[in-house]
């Protein structure tokens, strides 16, 4: 069992961009060998079951803990070894091959708040809507009523769909319909899913035009039928159908 704490860079206060750097690259790039706590948010703070750092990498990338609200550990992350029995205590800097002792002020550093983001919210049987949600990995499954979330990136728009990994197997209704740029029918999603900003990597509001531009496409609901051995997709009216 390990103690530890997880800082990631916020890429809102990394004027430099220097997240995904090894230290090396950081060296060179700032001439400084030093960590710049101040761009960095806690992301965990808590015990997992693990050896050592390795295994610390794995989990995080694997089968993240509970209360885990960052992106799957990676370089230029630091862990924070508060109690362990096999590592000494410290910060480890991720580096491009495995971690390096670093300095590092924990007190410049900041919690990582739950953002809300407004996003395009698709669901079977009725119509798209905006939808303000939360960024954590809890809030994202509750939204979707899953426990396994799946980005899909269709588009040339720096958007991404973001559903249930299981929605295909596990019962959920068939929802929408998804085209290609050459209007074939390339997939169907089955359950919940929302549209978001994609253009750094952490998920983001959908922008006005964007909004406008999709809400459009997935305004109204669809059946999927199969006419002619071909799978398609009928929009429909939810509210008129009520009255019927």
């Amino acid at each position: 069992m390990m103690k530890i704490k997880i800082y990631q860079i916020n890429t809102g206060r990394d004027d430099e961009r220097l997240a995904f750097m090894g230290l090396d690259e950081i060296e060179h790039y700032t001439n400084s060998k030093g960590i710049d706590s101040s761009i960095y948010d806690c992301v965990f703070d808590g015990e997992v079951e693990c050896e050592g750092l390795e295994d610390v990498y794995q989990r995080f990338n694997i089968d993240h803990p509970d209360g885990y609200k960052g992106r799957s550990l990676s370089v230029s992350d630091v862990v924070e070894v508060v109690e362990s029995e096999g590592v000494e205590s410290g910060f480890f800097y991720c580096d491009n091959i495995g971690f390096s002792k670093v300095e590092f002020d924990p007190e410049n550093a900041q919690a990582l708040k739950d953002e809300k983001i407004t996003v395009l919210m698709v669901e079977p049987g009725k119509k798209a809507y905006a939808k303000e949600i939360g960024t954590s990995l809890e809030e994202l499954y509750r939204v979707l009523d899953c426990d396994c979330i799946q980005t899909f990136y269709p588009y040339q728009d720096l958007v991404v769909i973001v559903c249930d990994d299981e929605g295909k197997i596990n019962g959920s209704k068939p929802n929408r319909a998804i085209y290609g740029e050459d209007g074939k029918m390339m997939d169907v999603i089955c359950g919940k899913f929302f549209i978001c900003d994609c253009s750094t990597e952490r998920f983001k509001s959908l922008p006005d035009d964007m909004m406008q531009k999709y809400k459009k496409q997935f305004f109204m609901p669809e059946r999927l039928v199969r006419i002619n051995g071909e799978i398609m997709a009928i929009k429909y009216d939810p509210e008129r159908e009520a009255v019927r």
